[in-house]
Formats: structure tokens, C-alpha cells, sequence
């Protein structure tokens, strides 16, 4: 059962009382004790949350209901983890920082702060699905408003301007009211809400940041995120391979220095959840290549690159592993309508798959020579063991 902080429903209930909705009839029908907003360390269902905003919604009648959260929020709303973004050094360090800290707000998305081609970075929301709990456009619609409306008040009132913005929902008949708010690119029913920033706007440094401050806010942050009741180990572990993915210190000895423990004490805590480091691992990989190759345009040695392969060689046996095809194949397969330049890419990326399909065959060829070779050995020696120190 996934959850959300009393600080963010708090802010949609003052949303719905200041666009003149009966907020305290609208809760009790979701099943949300108003008595509970008040107290910082209370969380609601997230189930009770979307409730509420379908709910509103339809009293409402106005199906960009959630946009008004760009024009209720408060900085408040984000409690402990909105200090830490406002004594971040800049937008980019801000963000980073909501990647790290989400937890404390709720659980049920995974965060990603990626790079791409062109010197931008994207912001990707990941929802993880729960029976008897569809995705809800009201809510969608005032986290993407209120994550902006924050970011335009570290930037005071004008940056940064998004270049791209995806939703996970159809497209809506009023959508000048989203251009008007957002106004960058729109995508709709996308895989994954997703916002795309210029990387030198989110450099640019905050009026609120404070060094001080910031280690200060962080290391409670992080003390929070380690006692928080309900955040399991292996959430905290799956949030910290993404932010190192690909980088030095994604091992499980480094992710258990990071949670100060050793590395033995990170393999019980999972055992005792049912867990295995290699299989989150794996999960974030695999989630992660489908994102790239799918979504982005860059090459399959960049993507293997990022994931924390070592070789092509590597990345192209996961793919087969997860998806039955290799990753040039799937992503011609399941990946967004191409430009034609990507076209020839996509062609490369076959022929490197099938030059990887030969490589392995030789391989498997010349292993299979040794193995012939070393029985050979072993007939004509009379031996009963050889060891001749090559790994098949």
C-alpha cells in the first residue's frame, strides 16, 4: 500500500477550498481524516489522495482542476524536503536533491534525474502500479504544477523555463490552459511523466542557498529517510543505485558505506525482505534501459555506458534476458516514432547487434574447440583431472 505526507495532501485540500470546493465533505467521502494534515509525520494512502482529486474533479466539473496547484502552493508543501532544495546552490543541486529525499513525501514513484543529448536533463516520475488504484489525471496534473511552481519560486518567479513536458494521461480539450502554465513542448500518454530542463538554466545559482544550511537540512533529511517508518531497506537501496548508476560506487560495499553499514549487514537487511542486491540491480537496469532505449536518442554503447556495462557484449545478453530481443531490435520495436536520422541509427545498431550475435558464436565456437582440446589432453595423458587455468 503506498502512501503520501499529510504536507502534500494538505496543500490539495487548500487547494480545493480556495477554488471554492467543499474540501471537508470531498475528505471524508475519500476516507482522509482532516484531523491528521496538521501533524508533519503523518502519511494518507495514496489511494485516498487520487479518491479525493477524482472526486474533486468531477464536483468541480473542470478536468484541469490539478493545474491550479501551480497557483496554491506553497513552499511549505514539501516540508523537510523542500528546505534542503531551498538551500541547495542552484536549481540542478535542488533537483538532485528531491531525487534523493522523495521518500519523506510518499512512496509509489521511483525519481530519476538523467542527462541527455544537447546539454539537458530530464526529470522522469516512474509510477509504480497498485490493484484497485488507476492512475489519476487531477493528481498527475497538480504534482507536475506544483513541482514547477516551486522551481520558478527558487528561481524567483521566472526560470526555469521547461523545454519539454510528457504526461502519462491523454490528451485534454482545454489545452491552451496547459500551454499557457507550462509553455514548452506537450506530450501525452507518455510511459512516464517526465520534464525536460536546459541544463545551464538549472545552474544558475539560488537567493535562497545557505552551505550552512544545506549540510545542516541534509543530514536530517538523510537521518529521516533512514528512521522513516514503512521506508523498507530496499527502497533506499534502489534510490541510491539510481542516482549511481553507472558511476564509481555502485557496488554493494559502496551502497553499504553510503547506509552506513557493512556489507554483510546490507545482505542480511535484504535477505530479511525477501531481497537480493543483484536483483535490484537488475530491476534499476533494466528499467532504466527500457527508458533509454525507448525515449532517448543515444547510441547503445552510450546507453550499455550508462547502465554500468563494461562491454556491448554484456548489455546486449541483458537485453535478451529481458526483453527476448536485442536492444537495437527493441528499440525499433517499442521505442517513440524516430526522424529519419535516427532511422539509419537504428539500422547501425542492428548491424552491431548481429556483429555481437557473431562474436559470441565464435566465441562459443572457440570454447567448445578448448573443451575438445582439453578432453583430448585428457584421454591421451590418462588423467583424471586437468586445470589448465583458462575460463571457459
Amino acid at each position: 500500500m503506498y502512501r503520501i505526507s499529510s504536507s502534500y495532501v494538505g496543500m490539495l485540500v487548500a487547494m480545493l477550498q480556495a477554488e471554492g470546493l467543499d474540501a471537508v465533505r470531498l475528505c471524508r467521502e475519500a476516507g482522509i481524516d482532516m484531523c491528521l494534515l496538521a501533524q508533519e509525520d503523518a502519511f494518507f494512502t495514496r489511494a485516498s489522495a487520487y479518491r479525493l482529486m477524482a472526486l474533486a474533479e468531477l464536483d468541480s466539473d473542470n478536468p484541469n482542476l490539478g493545474l491550479k496547484a501551480a497557483v496554491h502552493f506553497k513552499p511549505g508543501s514539501f516540508q523537510l524536503v523542500g528546505y534542503v532544495m531551498m538551500s541547495s546552490a542552484n536549481l540542478k543541486q535542488a533537483l538532485e536533491h528531491f531525487v534523493r529525499f522523495h521518500l519523506l513525501l510518499g512512496n509509489g514513484v521511483t525519481l530519476a534525474l538523467s542527462p541527455e543529448q544537447g546539454g539537458r536533463l530530464r526529470l522522469t516520475c516512474l509510477e509504480h502500479p497498485e490493484e484497485g488504484c488507476p492512475r489519476n489525471r487531477a493528481f498527475e496534473d497538480a504534482g507536475a504544477a506544483a513541482l514547477l511552481g516551486f522551481c520558478r519560486w527558487l528561481m524567483g518567479g521566472g526560470l526555469p523555463q521547461p523545454l519539454q513536458f510528457d504526461f502519462g494521461h491523454d490528451e485534454p480539450g482545454n489545452l491552451p490552459e496547459y500551454q499557457q502554465l507550462f509553455g514548452c513542448s506537450l506530450r501525452f500518454g507518455a510511459q512516464h511523466t517526465s520534464v525536460l530542463f536546459d541544463q545551464q538554466e538549472l545552474l544558475r545559482p539560488l537567493s535562497t542557498a545557505n552551505e550552512a544550511l544545506a549540510l545542516l537540512h541534509k543530514r536530517f533529511a538523510e537521518f529521516r529517510l533512514g528512521q522513516l517508518g514503512g521506508v523498507s531497506l530496499g527502497g533506499r537501496v534502489r534510490g541510491l543505485i539510481i542516482e549511481r548508476l553507472g558511476q564509481e560506487g555502485c557496488d554493494m560495499e559502496s551502497i553499504g558505506l553510503a547506509l552506513c553499514m557493512s556489507k554483510r549487514t546490507l545482505q542480511r537487511g535484504l535477505e530479511k525482505e525477501g531481497l537480493k542486491f543483484k536483483d535490484i540491480l537488475g530491476d534499476v537496469r533494466r528499467q532504466s534501459a527500457d527508458y533509454y532505449l525507448c525515449r532517448s536518442s543515444y547510441s547503445l554503447t552510450q546507453v550499455a555506458e550508462y547502465l554500468g556495462f563494461h562491454d556491448q557484449s554484456s548489455f546486449h545478453k541483458a537485453c535478451l534476458r529481458w526483453f527476448g530481443r536485442s536492444p537495437g531490435r527493441y528499440r525499433l520495436d517499442e521505442g517513440e516514432q524516430s526522424t529519419p536520422h535516427e532511422d539509419v541509427s537504428d539500422a547501425a545498431h542492428q548491424a552491431d547487434d548481429q556483429c555481437i550475435d557473431d562474436i559470441d558464436e565464435e566465441a562459443a565456437d572457440q570454447r567448445n574447440d578448448n573443451e575438445r582440446l582439453v578432453r583430448g589432453s585428457v584421454a591421451l595423458s590418462n588423467c583424471r583431472h586437468v586445470d589448465d587455468g583458462r575460463c571457459s
